[in-house]
Protein backbone atom coordinates (compact mmCIF):
# COMPACT_ATOMS: atom_id res chain seq x y z
CA UNK A 1 0.00 0.00 0.00
CA UNK A 2 1.67 3.05 -1.45
CA UNK A 3 1.07 7.05 -0.92
CA UNK A 4 2.11 9.41 -3.06
CA UNK A 5 1.79 13.00 -4.05
CA UNK A 6 -1.46 14.38 -2.47
CA UNK A 7 -3.17 11.84 -2.02
CA UNK A 8 -3.47 11.13 1.89
CA UNK A 9 -2.04 8.45 3.44
CA UNK A 10 -4.51 5.59 4.45
CA UNK A 11 -4.31 4.67 8.11
CA UNK A 12 -5.61 2.00 10.32
CA UNK A 13 -7.22 2.53 14.03
CA UNK A 14 -4.08 0.27 15.04
CA UNK A 15 -1.15 2.14 16.69
CA UNK A 16 0.62 -0.42 18.57
CA UNK A 17 2.23 1.92 20.81
CA UNK A 18 -0.93 3.99 22.18
CA UNK A 19 -2.72 0.67 23.55
CA UNK A 20 -1.00 0.95 27.20
CA UNK A 21 -0.10 -2.69 27.03
CA UNK A 22 3.08 -4.16 27.52
CA UNK A 23 5.19 -4.94 30.42
CA UNK A 24 4.85 -2.03 33.58
CA UNK A 25 2.54 0.22 31.44
CA UNK A 26 1.61 1.76 34.51
CA UNK A 27 4.79 3.64 34.21
CA UNK A 28 6.29 2.41 30.85
CA UNK A 29 4.16 4.05 27.38
CA UNK A 30 6.45 2.55 24.82
CA UNK A 31 10.09 1.25 23.87
CA UNK A 32 11.92 2.20 21.16
CA UNK A 33 14.97 1.11 19.00
CA UNK A 34 16.19 3.67 16.52
CA UNK A 35 18.78 2.99 13.60
CA UNK A 36 20.63 5.56 11.99
CA UNK A 37 22.20 4.67 8.71
CA UNK A 38 23.57 6.02 5.53
CA UNK A 39 24.27 4.65 2.01
CA UNK A 40 27.74 4.78 0.44
CA UNK A 41 28.07 6.76 -2.11
CA UNK A 42 25.65 10.12 -1.82
CA UNK A 43 27.20 12.87 0.21
CA UNK A 44 25.55 13.87 3.63
CA UNK A 45 22.49 15.96 4.40
CA UNK A 46 24.61 18.67 5.18
CA UNK A 47 26.16 18.58 1.92
CA UNK A 48 23.85 17.18 0.02
CA UNK A 49 22.06 19.24 -3.26
CA UNK A 50 17.99 18.81 -3.69
CA UNK A 51 19.36 16.47 -6.77
CA UNK A 52 21.44 14.32 -3.99
CA UNK A 53 18.31 14.12 -2.03
CA UNK A 54 16.40 13.29 -5.27
CA UNK A 55 18.63 10.42 -5.97
CA UNK A 56 19.16 8.82 -2.45
CA UNK A 57 14.86 9.04 -2.06
CA UNK A 58 14.11 7.32 -5.18
CA UNK A 59 16.90 4.50 -4.59
CA UNK A 60 15.92 4.16 -0.99
CA UNK A 61 11.96 3.91 -1.49
CA UNK A 62 12.52 1.83 -4.64
CA UNK A 63 13.95 -0.79 -2.30
CA UNK A 64 12.34 -0.52 0.84
CA UNK A 65 8.91 -1.17 -1.25
CA UNK A 66 10.37 -4.28 -2.52
CA UNK A 67 12.40 -5.43 0.44
CA UNK A 68 9.18 -7.65 2.13
CA UNK A 69 9.62 -5.35 5.61
CA UNK A 70 6.38 -6.10 6.34
CA UNK A 71 2.91 -7.50 5.11
CA UNK A 72 1.47 -3.70 4.60
CA UNK A 73 4.21 -1.02 4.01
CA UNK A 74 2.82 2.58 3.09
CA UNK A 75 4.72 5.09 1.74
CA UNK A 76 4.08 8.81 2.25
CA UNK A 77 6.00 11.79 0.01
CA UNK A 78 5.94 14.48 2.79
CA UNK A 79 7.70 16.66 0.02
CA UNK A 80 3.72 16.81 -1.57
CA UNK A 81 1.74 15.99 1.63
CA UNK A 82 0.08 18.70 3.42
CA UNK A 83 0.73 20.29 6.66
CA UNK A 84 -1.54 18.81 8.86
CA UNK A 85 -0.83 15.00 7.67
CA UNK A 86 2.92 15.68 8.41
CA UNK A 87 1.89 16.79 11.86
CA UNK A 88 -0.38 13.60 12.12
CA UNK A 89 2.57 11.19 11.45
CA UNK A 90 4.73 13.50 14.13
CA UNK A 91 2.21 13.14 16.67
CA UNK A 92 2.05 9.19 15.92
CA UNK A 93 5.81 9.58 16.52
CA UNK A 94 6.38 7.49 13.28
CA UNK A 95 8.52 10.64 11.47
CA UNK A 96 10.61 13.24 13.38
CA UNK A 97 10.03 17.33 13.72
CA UNK A 98 12.89 17.78 11.90
CA UNK A 99 11.52 15.34 8.94
CA UNK A 100 8.29 17.11 9.04
CA UNK A 101 9.97 20.78 8.22
CA UNK A 102 12.47 19.72 6.12
CA UNK A 103 15.71 20.97 5.74
CA UNK A 104 17.25 23.73 2.60
CA UNK A 105 19.70 21.73 0.53
CA UNK A 106 23.58 22.62 -0.04
CA UNK A 107 22.41 24.14 -3.07
CA UNK A 108 20.01 26.88 -1.34
CA UNK A 109 16.25 24.92 -2.54
CA UNK A 110 13.31 25.49 0.26
CA UNK A 111 12.80 23.53 3.00
CA UNK A 112 9.33 22.62 1.88
CA UNK A 113 10.48 21.20 -1.11
CA UNK A 114 13.21 18.82 0.39
CA UNK A 115 12.94 15.40 -0.93
CA UNK A 116 12.18 13.48 1.79
CA UNK A 117 9.69 10.47 2.51
CA UNK A 118 8.71 7.77 5.11
CA UNK A 119 7.77 4.23 4.97
CA UNK A 120 4.90 2.97 7.78
CA UNK A 121 4.04 -0.95 8.73
CA UNK A 122 0.17 -1.06 8.62
CA UNK A 123 -1.97 -1.71 10.72
CA UNK A 124 0.40 -1.60 13.89
CA UNK A 125 2.31 1.41 12.78
CA UNK A 126 5.45 -0.65 14.46
CA UNK A 127 7.91 0.27 12.12
CA UNK A 128 8.47 3.04 9.94
CA UNK A 129 11.72 4.43 7.81
CA UNK A 130 12.78 7.78 7.84
CA UNK A 131 14.57 8.96 4.31
CA UNK A 132 16.42 11.89 4.70
CA UNK A 133 16.04 12.98 7.36
CA UNK A 134 19.31 13.82 9.60
CA UNK A 135 20.66 10.90 7.93
CA UNK A 136 19.60 8.71 4.67
CA UNK A 137 17.68 6.46 6.79
CA UNK A 138 16.27 6.21 9.95
CA UNK A 139 14.63 2.96 10.71
CA UNK A 140 12.40 2.76 14.18
CA UNK A 141 10.66 0.15 15.36
CA UNK A 142 7.82 1.10 18.48
CA UNK A 143 6.02 -1.03 20.57
CA UNK A 144 3.52 -0.58 23.85
CA UNK A 145 5.47 -0.84 27.13
CA UNK A 146 8.68 -2.05 28.31
CA UNK A 147 10.28 -4.10 25.59
CA UNK A 148 13.66 -3.02 24.13
CA UNK A 149 14.79 -6.84 23.34
CA UNK A 150 11.47 -6.89 21.49
CA UNK A 151 11.93 -3.81 19.81
CA UNK A 152 16.13 -4.77 19.07
CA UNK A 153 14.91 -8.56 17.62
CA UNK A 154 12.38 -6.66 14.89
CA UNK A 155 14.56 -3.53 13.68
CA UNK A 156 17.64 -6.13 13.65
CA UNK A 157 15.75 -8.46 11.09
CA UNK A 158 14.95 -5.02 9.34
CA UNK A 159 18.33 -3.74 8.97
CA UNK A 160 19.42 -7.17 7.75
CA UNK A 161 16.77 -6.91 4.88
CA UNK A 162 17.35 -3.49 4.09
CA UNK A 163 20.96 -3.82 4.02
CA UNK A 164 20.26 -6.87 1.71
CA UNK A 165 19.49 -3.83 -1.68
CA UNK A 166 21.71 -0.89 -0.08
CA UNK A 167 24.95 -0.05 0.80
CA UNK A 168 26.01 1.51 3.80
CA UNK A 169 28.85 3.84 4.92
CA UNK A 170 30.50 1.67 7.23
CA UNK A 171 34.00 2.57 8.14
CA UNK A 172 36.04 -1.14 9.73
CA UNK A 173 37.57 0.97 12.28
CA UNK A 174 34.14 3.24 13.82
CA UNK A 175 31.43 1.16 12.45
CA UNK A 176 28.54 2.86 11.08
CA UNK A 177 29.55 6.44 9.78
CA UNK A 178 26.70 8.90 10.37
CA UNK A 179 26.31 12.39 10.10
CA UNK A 180 26.14 13.00 14.26
CA UNK A 181 29.02 11.73 15.71
CA UNK A 182 27.07 10.62 18.57
CA UNK A 183 25.46 7.89 16.42
CA UNK A 184 28.78 6.50 14.75
CA UNK A 185 29.68 3.22 15.63
CA UNK A 186 26.45 0.96 15.59
CA UNK A 187 24.07 4.12 15.24
CA UNK A 188 21.68 2.46 17.68
CA UNK A 189 19.72 4.73 20.12
CA UNK A 190 17.29 2.81 22.59
CA UNK A 191 14.46 4.87 24.28
CA UNK A 192 11.78 4.24 26.50
CA UNK A 193 8.65 6.81 27.10
CA UNK A 194 7.96 7.02 30.88
CA UNK A 195 4.84 9.29 32.42
CA UNK A 196 6.18 9.87 35.68
CA UNK A 197 3.81 12.81 37.09
CA UNK A 198 4.49 12.08 40.80
CA UNK A 199 8.31 12.37 40.06
CA UNK A 200 7.61 15.88 38.71
CA UNK A 201 5.45 16.84 41.60
CA UNK A 202 7.67 15.57 44.11
CA UNK A 203 10.34 17.54 42.87
CA UNK A 204 12.40 14.59 42.37
CA UNK A 205 12.37 14.20 38.45
CA UNK A 206 15.67 16.79 38.75
CA UNK A 207 17.12 14.14 40.42
CA UNK A 208 16.50 11.21 37.99
CA UNK A 209 17.35 13.71 35.11
CA UNK A 210 21.43 14.33 37.12
CA UNK A 211 21.73 10.52 37.72
CA UNK A 212 20.69 9.93 33.83
CA UNK A 213 23.15 12.50 32.81
CA UNK A 214 25.73 11.00 34.80
CA UNK A 215 25.45 7.75 33.42
CA UNK A 216 25.85 8.93 29.92
CA UNK A 217 21.92 9.04 29.09
CA UNK A 218 19.54 12.29 27.92
CA UNK A 219 16.10 12.87 29.53
CA UNK A 220 13.95 14.72 26.73
CA UNK A 221 10.48 15.58 26.31
CA UNK A 222 7.27 14.12 24.64
CA UNK A 223 8.82 14.36 21.13
CA UNK A 224 12.64 13.76 21.49
CA UNK A 225 15.51 16.19 21.57
CA UNK A 226 14.47 19.87 22.05
CA UNK A 227 10.88 19.18 23.13
CA UNK A 228 9.24 20.04 26.60
CA UNK A 229 7.80 17.21 29.19
CA UNK A 230 4.10 17.54 27.78
CA UNK A 231 1.90 15.81 30.45
CA UNK A 232 4.86 14.65 32.54
CA UNK A 233 6.14 12.37 29.76
CA UNK A 234 9.80 11.82 29.82
CA UNK A 235 12.15 10.13 26.96
CA UNK A 236 15.31 8.87 28.49
CA UNK A 237 17.69 6.73 25.81
CA UNK A 238 21.31 6.44 25.55
CA UNK A 239 23.33 8.89 24.34
CA UNK A 240 26.30 7.37 22.23
CA UNK A 241 26.88 4.36 20.07
CA UNK A 242 30.40 4.40 19.82
CA UNK A 243 32.62 1.37 21.61
CA UNK A 244 29.48 0.15 23.46
CA UNK A 245 27.91 -3.28 21.95
CA UNK A 246 23.91 -3.47 21.20
CA UNK A 247 23.29 -5.86 23.77
CA UNK A 248 24.81 -3.87 26.69
CA UNK A 249 23.19 -0.88 25.82
CA UNK A 250 19.95 -2.70 25.88
CA UNK A 251 20.88 -4.57 29.03
CA UNK A 252 21.62 -1.51 31.23
CA UNK A 253 18.44 0.42 29.99
CA UNK A 254 15.76 -2.29 30.28
CA UNK A 255 17.12 -4.42 33.23
CA UNK A 256 18.60 -1.89 35.11
CA UNK A 257 17.98 1.52 34.68
CA UNK A 258 14.52 2.02 33.12
CA UNK A 259 12.90 -0.48 36.30
CA UNK A 260 14.65 1.89 39.00
CA UNK A 261 13.08 4.90 37.67
CA UNK A 262 10.18 2.92 37.01
CA UNK A 263 10.55 1.66 41.09
CA UNK A 264 11.03 5.33 42.37
CA UNK A 265 7.86 6.61 40.87
CA UNK A 266 6.15 3.77 42.19
CA UNK A 267 7.05 4.94 45.80
CA UNK A 268 6.65 8.64 44.49
CA UNK A 269 2.75 7.21 43.50
CA UNK A 270 2.17 5.76 46.85
CA UNK A 271 4.32 8.57 48.75
CA UNK A 272 1.56 11.53 47.51
CA UNK A 273 -1.78 9.09 47.95
CA UNK A 274 -0.74 8.40 51.55
CA UNK A 275 0.27 12.18 52.22
CA UNK A 276 -1.91 14.21 49.72
CA UNK A 277 -4.70 12.45 48.63
CA UNK A 278 -7.44 14.89 49.04
CA UNK A 279 -4.88 17.50 47.84
CA UNK A 280 -4.44 14.63 44.46
CA UNK A 281 -8.71 14.73 43.95
CA UNK A 282 -8.75 17.79 44.04
CA UNK A 283 -6.62 18.99 41.49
Amino acid sequence: MTSHGPTPPQFDAGTEWLRGEGDCNDVVMSSRARLARNVAGFPFAAKSTKRDRQQTLDLCRGWLLQANLADRLMWVDLHDAPPIERTLLVERHLISKQLSKGKSTGDGSPAGEDPRGVAISLPDERLSIMVNEEDHLRIQVIRSGLALSECWAHIDQIDDKVEGGLTYAFSDRFGYLTACPTNVGTGLRMSVMLHLPALKLTGDIEKVKRAASDMGLAVRGFYGEGSDAAGDFYQISNQTTLGKPEAKIIHELEREIIPRVIDYERVARRSLIAKRRVGLEDQ
